[in-house]
């Protein structure tokens, strides 16, 4: 498994981190740059289109106004009423001329015409045809239909050129009776309007723009649209307001209405038109963004060097004492949390060379002790030979207690030759222990009333060799009452969670706390006994093989009235 270095971590981490915050920072400042060139541009286009929209209004309200004067004045009206009567077509040529000054009140009219129904007829203020007769009475109806049903500029069929339409605003003429003698209209030719309002060069990246009145287009950029109907399920949302700006997924719509017409400018612009002169402030962004993380890398690879250089001479000074050099000390080159760590390894290293020479001298301690007990023990393999000779012997001549006696020794010099190891189960050493007393009952010609509580669980449990054996001899010798005709011996061997107690007891005369403490200190060796392992021998071994986990405790009552106590606690 290939291990990756802290130094290309931290480059790895600090140039990842580079890398997305300068493009989260690109993206941000596009994202941003976007939106608020989108709503400056908006907004402008609402100004300039609130604009068109109000001088067109005005146009409109101007070009109405003229055509009421041209209905209203009295020239036209005598001349139409004195044509009506008499029939001249002469007037209609006066009439021409007098409406001709209207036609030129506003440069937006194209023409103005007189509509005559009665006779199928229309006045022009053309130079030709001045006037057209023989109308067709569907068109002079579908005219009439329409002069009473919209109030405001309305797209009619020109009456005299065919398959033409034309932007009309349409009133009465009246004689002094009210009775309708005819119409003026006031034209404005879609083209007129095209050009003078709609072909800006200011508007050429929009995607649409429209003069929109009664649901109906009455004009718009390129080829004619006059007349044609808006379409409503697209963009109905947009236009049923006086004034509107929205956006769809990738155009915004903008709608402006005249107050006095009801006619609007409708516009709309794609998003990426909006945004095609953001794209060289993209490429900046961008490649200001890739400058500042080729510097970022540079110096993320300077610093990750300079970072790493105490941890590498750490990681070195690691490898040398896995090797075995435990002489090899970090260098500590900074006060930082490396610095830490490399004066905490090197003390980790004094403490591991302290605890490797305790374990030295501790083994060497343990050693000594095993020597020390093995080496007082009764170790001539030849005595108990010749203690079976004698046995024999003594069983030949009928001395049957001397011979039991014998053997309960040589048993007990078996035991403790020929077992191998540095420790035995509790029942083997309660093998010792019978025989040995026994021993002693013999030796001292007196029978003592021992009793043996050994739990089950507790007889397989592993001790040192010899622990219990010097405290029985202890209790003998030095504990029984010689006065006492009961001399009474408990040895207790009982496990509790996963401890192992061993208890020696006695009814003895007692032992006062400085006798105690006198015999816990004491370190001469033993010149009698079956061993010379003493009291000081169990505690040594006992700290050696379990330190703190075991203890030798002595407890007596000085007058006698309970039993001397010797107990051991020590793990199981």
């Amino acid at each position: 498994m290939k291990v990756r270095s802290i130094r290309s971590k931290v480059l790895i981490s600090i140039v990842g981190i580079t890398l997305l915050t300068s493009a989260a920072l690109a993206f941000v400042f596009y994202g941003r740059s976007a939106a608020m060139i989108e709503e400056n541009y908006v907004t402008v286009l609402s100004q300039r289109t609130r604009l068109l929209a109000d001088t067109i209004d005005d146009m409109m309200k101007n070009v109405c106004s003229i055509d009421m004067k041209a209905s209203c004045d009295s020239e036209v009206k005598a001349s139409l009423e004195s044509y009506l009567k008499d029939g001249d077509e002469k007037r209609l040529s006066d009439l021409s001329t007098r409406l001709r000054i209207f036609a030129k009140m506003d440069q937006a009219i194209s023409s103005v015409y007189l509509v005559i129904p009665d006779k199928r007829q229309v006045v022009t203020t053309m130079d030709y045809p001045v006037y057209k007769s023989g109308i067709e009475e569907e068109k002079i109806q579908q005219f009439l239909k329409k002069c009473g049903k919209d109030t405001g500029p309305v797209i009619m069929e020109d009456l005299v050129h065919n398959q033409e339409k034309l932007l009309q605003f349409i009133e009465e003429v009246t004689d002094t009776q009210g009775n309708v003698m005819g119409y003026v209209c006031t034209n404005i030719e879609e083209e007129n309007l095209s050009y003078d309002y709609l072909e800006d060069p200011a508007n050429q990246e929009l995607d649409q723009m429209e003069l929109i009145g009664n649901g109906k287009i009455i004009a718009a950029r390129g080829l004619s649209q006059m007349g044609k109907d808006f379409p409503e399920k697209i963009y109905g949302k947009w236009t049923n307001h006086s004034e509107i700006t929205g956006a769809g997924k990738e155009t915004i719509y903008i709608y402006c209405e005249g107050s006095f017409s009801r006619c609007g400018i409708f516009a709309s612009v794609k998003r990426s038109v909006i945004l095609s002169n953001l794209m060289q402030v993209r490429k900046y962004v961008f490649g200001v963004a890739a400058i500042l993380s080729l510097v970022a890398v540079i110096a993320a690879v300077y610093i990750s060097r300079i970072v790493y250089r105490p941890v590498r001479k750490l990681m070195v000074a690691m490898q040398e004492v896995s090797a075995g050099e435990m002489a090899t000390r970090a260098e500590v080159v900074s006060n930082d949390e490396i610095g830490l760590a490399a004066k905490e390894f090197n003390r980790m290293l004094d403490r591991i060379e302290e605890l490797i020479k305790q374990l030295i001298a501790e083994e060497k301690k343990k050693k000594d002790a095993e020597l020390e007990a093995l080496q007082y023990q009764i170790t001539p393999h030849f005595m108990y030979n010749t203690l079976n000779s004698i046995k024999c012997y003594a069983l030949i001549h009928g001395q049957k207690e001397i011979a039991t006696v014998i053997e309960d020794f040589v048993e007990l010099l078996q035991t403790c030759i020929r077992k191998k190891g540095a420790f035995l189960t509790v029942a083997e050493e309660v093998q010792i222990l019978e025989n040995y007393i026994h021993l002693q009952e013999f030796r001292n010609g007196e029978a003592y009333q021992t009793e043996y509580k050994i739990e089950r669980e507790a007889e397989q449990c592993k001790i040192p060799r010899l622990l219990l054996q010097p405290l029985v001899e202890n209790a003998i010798i030095h504990g029984l009452d010689i006065k006492k005709q009961k001399k009474r011996l408990l040895i207790e061997a009982y496990t509790s969670g996963s401890r192992l107690y061993l208890e020696v007891k006695d009814n003895g005369r007692g032992m006062s706390e400085e006798q105690i403490e006198e015999l816990l200190k004491k370190k001469e060796k033993k010149t009698k006994g079956l061993t010379a392992v003493g009291i000081q021998n169990i505690q040594d071994r006992l700290k050696l093989y379990y330190g703190k986990q075991a203890k030798l405790s002595l407890e007596s009552d000085e007058k006698g009235m309970k039993n001397h106590e010797k107990s051991i606690i020590g793990r199981r």
